[in-house]
């Protein structure tokens, strides 16, 4: 069985985003990214999936 990837901190340095439908404006938080405690990179955990398949990581907001 593979190994949990190990996250650098509590606290995520990005929050992954999408929009709620392809016509809305509107986003909505669907995962957070972690730095890689074992080197360079990410550790990204998406709680939902965007339907086309995008998404954007920005920092997070200060009470996120």
């Amino acid at each position: 069985m593979a190994k949990e990837p190990q996250m650098k901190g509590a606290r995520p340095i990005y929050v992954a985003r999408a929009k709620q439908g392809k016509d809305s404006d509107y986003m909505t938080t669907i995962g957070a990214a972690w730095e890689f405690k074992e080197g360079e990179g990410l550790v990204v955990r998406l709680h939902f999936f965007p339907l086309d398949g995008t998404f954007i990581l920005v920092p997070p907001k200060k009470d996120e």
